[in-house]
């Protein structure tokens, strides 16, 4: 079985690149430097050169990982021009410069799409997305349908939401908002209700695995209750067992987010679960 994988240096594929069978031939690309074997560092803004690296692998290919993708750090800051020419030009630039045809393409898309929504969304639900980044990955997951329709590929779709696990960025909000409290600093929440739609790097890998050979169409990757700001910073809460400066110093996001326990197999019954192994 012979893969490309766009993106693997990306946060969300961090552990889904290095838990694939090894009777895989994978191939990876990303704009960054990787130890991953059979690597290719490939930039979607700049890169003219990706159809000399497809036919240096010169065999049939099976499946089309996309995570490539501008993520910003505050969706709501997003910069269009940045989002529209990576997100959306830049696929559109892979898909004619390579002239793929494999058996399936699978996307890595955004729960963003749905927009900031009370309810729950599931896949039927209407999409809205209200943010440049959010507008560039519903055009994005649109531009690859219809690109496989016309193909005759299959497709297939995952809605990542909120993603936590290691090395999350200093500046996401999660990490901030721990930061803070761990320096009993004030924190201030403008949008309690937000429906954080969190998923942990781990759940990525072991559910994509499961069901990317079999699977087609859209489906959203993240636990089924709402966690929202207010739930999150009332777990926040709970760790005042840590009274000491030390204590609070050694509780660092890094374990913290690397605790999550697994959402197939906790169901996560109670939102503390998250932190339950966190020292």
């Amino acid at each position: 079985m012979n893969i490309l994988f766009f993106g693997s240096s990306s946060f969300a594929s961090q552990y889904l690149v290095k838990e694939f069978p090894k009777n895989c031939n994978l191939y990876f690309f990303s704009r960054r430097k990787n130890k991953l074997k059979n690597h290719f560092q490939f930039n979607l803004n700049k890169d003219q050169n990706i159809l000399q690296k497809i036919k240096k692998i010169k065999k049939k290919i099976d499946f089309i990982f996309l995570f490539s993708s501008h993520v910003p750090l505050n969706e709501k800051k997003s910069n269009w021009d940045i989002c529209y020419k990576t997100n959306v030009l830049g696929y559109i630039n892979l898909l004619k410069k390579g002239d793929f045809n494999p058996k399936k393409i699978i996307h890595a898309s955004s729960c963003s799409i749905y927009g900031n929504q009370k309810k729950n969304m599931n896949e039927d639900s209407i999409t809205n997305p209200d943010t440049p980044y959010s507008l560039s990955k519903f055009l994005q997951e649109n531009i690859l349908r219809i690109y496989c329709l016309n193909k005759n590929i299959k497709f297939l779709s995952y809605r990542i939401g909120y993603v936590v696990g290691d090395k999350m960025n200093k500046k996401r909000l999660l990490v901030k908002f721990l930061n803070k409290f761990r320096r009993n600093k004030k924190i201030k929440i403008f949008n309690k209700n937000k429906n954080l739609n969190l998923i942990h790097t781990r759940d990525i890998a072991k559910i994509i695995l499961s069901t990317y050979k079999s699977a087609t169409g859209i489906y959203n990757l993240t636990r089924e209750k709402k966690t929202t700001l207010s739930k999150f910073m009332k777990v926040l809460t709970k760790l005042k067992k840590y009274k000491n400066k030390d204590q609070m110093n050694n509780f660092s996001s890094k374990k913290l987010f690397a605790s999550y326990p697994a959402i197939k197999e906790t169901n996560f019954k109670e939102i503390l679960n998250f932190f339950k192994n966190a020292n």
